[in-house]
């Protein structure tokens, strides 16, 4: 069986037609036509039924049921192409989502430069919601990802290395700066600050509202973590952030939530993903850096 004949039967069965698929493809569209004629006449079943009143082609069950192997087929093959450049690159791509890249990730920095790994990195920065598409879809091999559980899902491997939580922020000058603790409805009345879409930071805030059923005064929204923590510390709005990001700044204050939410952070592969000895190395010298700190702590 012809990989491109499936490549093009893939592409045909997406567009329901021979001329588009042919011009989507950039070939002729007789080339289609003899690429499924090939492939019908191995399995010997109709995979298409052209239809001469209407202009679209329907998919037979045969069909169906090659489309769904094909595109595991064609997906596989694309993960080999990918995991071979790598190879000759020597290049790895780590996702980290910015605020564990500026509170977390330094601490492996000077461990990754001596063992000579820092130049094989390179750093793609995206929130923790993104990072698991970004894993998912090859488009980074190692991920720093945080959730609000620990990571159970089938096509990830993951390995846990932190637990934090989240806690409530307010500016030095804030009237409730006296609390230690707080349960969430108590900030019916405040105004927020909080992080665009694509951090988990956005989904704790909406979560707590939704439940809550509170209706926020205003909210402001920051594209990065610096910028919410100023218009926090210039008592603007009241913020929730995990612990770790804002635990030593001076002009802010951190206040716990009376139900904790829990923050973790992991650093994940995608399953079956193939992992090339560098890869292996720098997961190695993370896991075994940050057991070595804990131990300290």
């Amino acid at each position: 069986m012809n990989i491109r004949d499936l490549e093009y039967f893939d592409c045909l069965c997406e567009t329901r037609s021979f001329t588009k698929a042919a011009e989507k493809l950039f070939i002729s569209q007789p080339s289609v036509t003899l690429a499924i004629n090939r492939l019908e006449k191995e399995l010997g079943s109709k995979l298409v039924i052209r239809s001469h009143s209407n202009k679209e082609i329907q998919i037979t069950e045969s069909g169906h049921i090659l489309r769904k192997r094909a595109e595991n087929i064609l997906h596989e093959i694309n993960e080999v192409k990918l995991e071979i450049k790598k190879l000759d690159s020597k290049k790895i791509k780590l996702g980290i989502p910015p605020i564990i890249g500026a509170y977390f990730f330094p601490k492996f920095i000077s461990e990754l430069i001596q063992n000579g790994f820092i130049e094989n990195i390179e750093f793609v920065q995206a929130g923790s919601l993104k990072m698991k598409e970004l894993l998912l879809t090859g488009q980074i091999d190692i991920a720093l990802m945080g959730s609000l559980e620990p990571i159970n899902d089938e096509a990830i491997k993951s390995h846990l290395l932190k637990k934090d939580n989240f806690v409530i922020c307010v500016g030095k000058d804030n009237h409730l700066i006296d609390n230690e603790v707080l349960n969430f409805s108590k900030l019916k009345y405040e105004q927020f600050i909080v992080l665009e879409d694509g951090y988990l930071h956005n989904s704790v805030l909406k979560r707590l509202l939704k439940r809550d059923k509170i209706e926020p005064q205003k909210v402001y929204y920051a594209h990065e973590i610096q910028t919410a923590k100023s218009l926090i510390a210039a008592n603007l709005g009241v913020g929730i952030m995990i612990k770790m990001a804002v635990e030593k700044m001076q002009d802010i204050s951190t206040i716990e939530l009376e139900n904790k939410i829990d923050f973790y952070i992991s650093i994940a592969t995608k399953k079956g993903h193939y992992s090339t000895k560098i890869e292996k190395d720098i997961i190695k010298i993370i896991i075994d850096k940050n057991e070595e700190l804990e131990r300290v702590l």
